[in-house]
């Protein structure tokens, strides 16, 4: 396909003055899935100065295989514009965590808990790891194109083998 083609394409029933682009990201649907942890990390955005836990997983089966879902979870007590953030919000995120690390075999200790950082390092080797990922989507009215997400997940029947490495499969 040309430049020309797809310029086409995606201009068909866009008006630059006034329509703003598609993200062209669809959010996956409510569902069960099959997922494999691929990261767990410390987040920083260099636009806001938010900071948080950013989960990443991606799909291992069914209609989606291959698509991957992340988000990112904040522990302060006051949001951006200074109000607190409600208990019971902050508990269901510490709660998700636990989850995730009981899902994919971490036993998570007091000092991992004492900042993402530990938290972070105490994911370290889980990735490749899989799990049941219960995901819940509903709509954001006041930012549709951020849909709310919530997530539980499940220790999966099957977890992958560990890579065995020999001394004669080193190349040097």
């Amino acid at each position: 396909m040309s430049l020309k083609d797809i310029v086409m394409k995606a201009t068909q029933n866009f008006d630059a003055s006034k329509d703003k682009p598609e993200s062209g990201y669809d959010s996956l649907p409510s569902g069960d899935y099959n997922v494999i942890l691929e990261d767990v990390a410390h987040f920083v955005s260099q636009r806001t100065g938010w900071d948080g836990l950013q989960i990443k997983v991606s799909i291992l089966d069914g209609e989606y295989a291959g698509r991957n879902d992340s988000n990112m979870f904040n522990f302060d007590e006051t949001s951006a514009n200074g109000k607190a953030i409600p208990e019971s919000v902050l508990a269901q995120r510490v709660q998700l965590v636990a989850r995730l690390a009981n899902a994919v075999g971490v036993t998570l200790s007091d000092i991992d808990w004492d900042s993402i950082d530990t938290l972070v390092t105490a994911f370290m080797n889980a990735k490749g790891k899989t799990a049941i990922m219960h995901l819940a989507v509903r709509e954001n009215k006041k930012n549709p194109q951020y849909p709310y997400k919530d997530y539980d997940f499940e220790p999966a029947e099957n977890q992958p083998a560990p890579l065995e490495i020999s001394d004669d499969d080193i190349p040097f």
